[in-house]
């Protein structure tokens, strides 16, 4: 998502019943101001603040995951939001991307609850293609994920997660298309006129965007699943990621066969600096607050804060090293009885700690 932000805590000399001693501000990153991603960042923003007089964050316009990575590691922000592989893993343990290798293993990383599961769908059209001349009927015969081999497709957004993942993940099958980036909107253009065979595009509620259905709808797609026997390689390759499977005609709009696709989270990140009981804080009122929250984002529906959080971390950590929990999300998830993972607590976590909560 984006980010610039700075930790700002003021000490206030008061007494009495009056306004708390101290008063927590912190700069959180987003994304774009176009993006829904951002309108998620505020809503979330608000109920913390809502909540607490005492914290306030500010969401911050930025360049999205690795952008708001990079600014805390530089200490322009406090926090932000990122996805678990494109971003939280990678800097976590200071690998991939040369900003991250230079800062090197950072352990300071710590993430609070999640929000939503993005699944990541290769469409392919059904008709057209570059090389077939005027007045031949054009054929795809893309059948597997093999098949993009040498064709024209689209990884998704420049320097998106579903890029970035798309990319590793075909490199690992030894897939090489020839690539094609574009806005969302030429690619769309492009596929309806047999410019590209396909391209990948993340769905936030596994539904087809009116993109999709409109153009399935004048050529025809299909989705190509992983095959089975590829996940382990495919997940190898970006540890972040986790595979699901679609049940035969579960996407409204587009009867096919089940098949798995591969996803990514999207989730809050902070750091060590931000004391046990403000964490606890900050998340408890959001996690309270959810039904609002999913109101404002209806794709948090499906979303049971907390309990999804470790069933898909207690998978991801299976596979690779991920930030622990912040010390205060491991405090809640104790207090509703849920067992966390030593391997996602951090050595600040005090279990004597209290919630300071009325």
């Amino acid at each position: 998502m984006i980010g610039t932000a700075v930790i700002l805590t003021s000490v206030l000399l008061m007494s009495g019943c009056g306004p708390p001693d101290e008063f927590y501000s912190y700069k959180f990153g987003s994304t774009s101001a176009s993006s829904t991603h951002y309108a998620a960042a505020v809503v979330l923003a608000n109920i913390i603040n809502r909540e607490n007089p005492d914290i306030k964050i500010h969401v911050v316009e930025t360049g999205a995951t690795h952008d708001n990575l990079v600014k805390t590691q530089a200490g322009e922000l406090d926090g932000g939001f990122a996805t678990n592989w494109d971003g939280m893993a990678m800097a976590h343990d200071g690998t991939t991307m040369n900003e991250y290798i230079a800062y090197g293993e950072w352990t300071d990383l710590r993430t609070l609850p999640g929000y939503l599961h993005t699944y990541v769908y290769v469409v392919i059209v059904n008709g057209g293609d570059e090389e077939e001349g005027e007045g031949v009927e054009p054929v795809y015969e893309i059948e597997t994920l093999y098949d993009l081999h040498g064709r024209r497709f689209s990884a998704g957004i420049a320097g998106s997660v579903t890029e970035f993942n798309i990319r590793r993940q075909f490199e690992a099958l030894g897939i090489e298309p020839e690539w094609v980036s574009a806005s969302y909107a030429d690619v769309i253009e492009m596929a309806r006129n047999g410019e590209i065979v396909g391209f990948a595009r993340g769905s936030a509620d596994g539904k087809l965007d009116s993109s999709m259905l409109d153009l399935h709808a004048e050529v025809g797609i299909e989705i190509l699943g992983w095959p089975e026997e590829d996940l382990g390689t495919v997940l190898a390759a970006t540890p972040g990621t986790s595979a699901t499977w679609i049940p035969q005609d579960a996407i409204e709009g587009l009867p096919m066969p089940g098949f798995y696709t591969l996803g990514y989270t999207t989730g809050v990140f902070v750091t060590t600096d931000i004391p046990q009981d403000v964490g606890y804080r900050m998340v408890k009122a959001y996690v309270d607050g959810w039904g609002e929250f999913a109101n404002a984002w209806p794709a948090a529906g499906n979303w049971t804060p907390l309990e999804t959080d470790l069933a898909l971390l207690g998978e991801l950590i299976a596979r690779v090293e991920v930030p622990p929990l912040h010390a205060g999300v491991v405090q809640l998830m104790v207090e509703k009885g849920y067992e966390v993972p030593p391997a996602l607590i951090g050595p600040e976590y005090d279990e004597n700690e209290s919630s300071n909560v009325d």
